[in-house]
């Protein structure tokens, strides 16, 4: 005689999110991003090609865009949303949302502090990230540097 057990089945949780929708609207925003970027290089090479003043405009974006890959592409993804994301498949959404705040205010209070030594530090931050600009150029590079950088704060 074989003993044939029946298995119960499990209710379906009514609280099951899709666990691809998070992710999926992540990569979209950095696909935007990607695709605005490669539009705005086409503009700014139609309009000001290989001059003074493309040059300036490349050093003053690559700086802040150094801080965005750092903290918005790299460590914020590797670090804060698996475990955002394990905290949401626990069902423990007041747990992933106090996490979720706690890890805003450190990424806001840490940027705040960077732009403003970056502001500061611009012309030595230019000279290690983008060096080569002399005279009148190199004070307008600074210039537009300092006036973008802040911009890595809304980022």
């Amino acid at each position: 005689m074989t003993d044939t057990a029946t298995v119960a089945e499990v209710p379906a949780n009514p609280k099951a999110r899709p666990r691809g929708g998070f992710a999926a609207l992540v990569a979209a925003g950095i696909l935007l991003s990607r695709l605005s970027g490669l539009v705005r290089e086409k503009v700014f090479a139609h309009y000001l090609g290989n001059s003074d003043a493309a040059g300036v405009f490349k050093a003053a974006i690559r700086i802040p865009n150094f801080l965005q890959n750092l903290f918005g592409e790299g460590v914020l993804s590797a670090s804060f949303i698996p475990v955002y994301a394990r905290l949401l498949a626990e069902d423990d959404e007041e747990l992933a949302g106090r996490v979720a705040g706690a890890v805003a205010s450190l990424l806001a209070l840490a940027t705040a502090v960077l732009v403003l030594i970056g502001v500061i530090l611009t012309p030595w931050i230019l000279f290690l990230i983008a060096p080569g600009f002399h005279g009148a150029v190199r004070e307008l590079t600074i210039t537009v540097v300092r006036i973008l950088f802040p911009g890595i704060g809304l980022l």
